[in-house]
């Protein structure tokens, strides 16, 4: 069992004695960073394809089955993005001090926990599609404050349907608000969450089908059911060796993502892993828990063979987050806290500054010889016109960056020529990039007016 109950010195309460300084000095730390991180995070555009750069949902949605975010697409895509991501983040603090209070009742364990769960890198990543993610955070959020207020089937089954309809990748947390209890009970009460948290999902995958189904047999007259885009790389298995193929598959991602946030050192996660095996001999429950999240995301997708995208590798973070709360001793916790916020908080600050770096650095290039400011001025004109060598220009911000995004010659186009124009108000069809040879690229822009045509020549 869980003790929430902390032995305190006979001593009377000070407030200046080592414990409580090390306290503020955690908190203080952990939020200035995170403050930090969040103003850096917000800095730069949006990605490519956030809601305001999209003149339709449609593709989206028969792709991913998103239905709540398909109908709330006209409203979500008017939020500005620094709107959007700071709602995003305060949903995701909500989530995180609701789930530390379920298992531990310490308000400032509470908020250290929830701050070390905003500095996760992969929710940072998630949010470059702000105005996307409000409706799922916010979910995350609604749950973990309602949770006790209706039985676990309503909680999971409605939940499976709901997240499922905002991003997937949210309903493997659920399991998080109800850790303590299922610590306190039996195997078959665990065993019964499990088969009720596996329905959930599965009912929210059934009813975004049906989504899908529903609308394409409206508007087409011939129904289909979601159909992932390539980049999914989606490998149905069919038979043993398939299902053998996949697994494979979903372990290089987890993988991935455990390099990933090792990158720092992996060092820093000494103190988790000898917790993980205290944790397996003293509260077996409460860690397989744990580790069933941590899992299921990568276990989720074996039988269509989907790829899990390093952003939607929330699991693993948490799950290790959620050792911090079931240790009973403050310096251990202090100890575990700042051994894994220190490297989730720098991988956040890392990927930030690359992103920002790589669209600041074009923005200057584009903007220098735009003496006019004519690129901000759509209104102006009916079509723009940008001429580049993709291969040379991507090889140029490689060299200057040192970024593998550059190393897939459609970036240029997609991620950041198209993005720097969207955001002042230039719309797609009015954008054409074409792919001219040039004898060198020294990253000059020239901008020339043409009537109501503004060419751009990437030099």
């Amino acid at each position: 069992m869980i003790n929430n109950h902390v032995p305190s010195p006979s001593m009377p309460y000070n407030p200046f004695n080592t414990v409580s300084l090390l306290k503020w000095g955690i908190m203080a730390f952990g939020l200035i960073w995170t403050v930090f991180n969040l103003h850096e995070s917000m800095l730069e555009n949006v990605a490519h394809d956030a809601l305001p750069y999209m003149d339709s949902y449609v593709s989206k949605f028969v792709s991913e089955g998103r239905w709540v975010n398909f109908a709330l697409f006209d409203t979500l895509r008017l939020v500005p993005a620094v709107v959007a991501g700071t709602l995003c983040n305060v949903f995701i603090f909500i989530f995180g001090y609701q789930v530390a209070m379920k298992v531990r009742k310490d308000r400032w364990l509470a908020c250290c926990f929830a701050l070390l769960v905003v500095n996760v890198p992969y929710f940072t990543m998630l949010f470059k599609w702000p105005m996307t993610l409000i409706p799922g955070t916010l979910m995350l959020a609604l749950f973990s404050c309602i949770k006790d207020r209706y039985s676990r089937p309503v909680i999971l089954l409605t939940s499976g349907i709901l997240l499922f309809a905002t991003y997937p990748a949210f309903y493997f947390l659920m399991p998080l608000l109800f850790i303590r209890q299922l610590n306190e009970e039996n195997f078959r009460s665990l065993l019964q969450f499990l088969c009720l948290w596996i329905a959930g999902y599965a009912l929210g995958y059934v009813v975004a089908n049906l989504s899908v189904y529903g609308y394409t047999l409206l508007q087409n007259g011939t129904g289909h059911f979601i159909e992932f885009v390539s980049w999914r790389k989606s490998t149905p298995s069919t038979d043993i060796s398939g299902i053998i193929a996949n697994i494979a598959k979903s372990a290089g991602n987890f993988e991935r993502n455990a390099r990933y946030l090792a990158t720092l050192s992996p060092l820093f996660y000494i103190p988790a892993a000898l917790t993980l095996v205290w944790a397996l001999k003293h509260h077996l429950k409460y860690t397989l828990v744990a580790l069933l999240v941590v899992l299921s995301i990568y276990a989720s997708v074996i039988p269509l063979g989907v790829k899990v995208p390093l952003r939607s590798g929330i699991t693993l973070p948490l799950g290790m987050a959620m050792l911090i709360l079931l240790v009973p001793h403050f310096w251990w916790r202090a100890l575990l806290w700042v051994t894994l916020f220190v490297p989730f908080a720098w991988q956040m600050h890392q990927y930030n500054d690359g992103y920002n770096e790589k669209r600041i650095l074009f923005a200057e290039m584009v903007t220098e010889h735009d003496t006019h400011d004519y690129l901000q001025q759509p209104q102006q004109f009916r079509k723009i016109i940008v001429s580049v060598d993709e291969t040379k220009t991507s090889a140029y911000f490689y060299k200057l960056t040192g970024s593998d995004s550059f190393k897939n010659l459609s970036n240029l186009r997609l991620h950041y020529i198209k993005p720097y124009l969207y955001q002042y108000g230039w719309h797609d069809k009015d954008i054409m990039v074409k792919d001219v040879p040039r004898a060198q690229v020294l990253g000059e822009t020239k901008v020339e007016k043409h009537g109501d045509r503004l060419f751009v020549s990437i030099d």
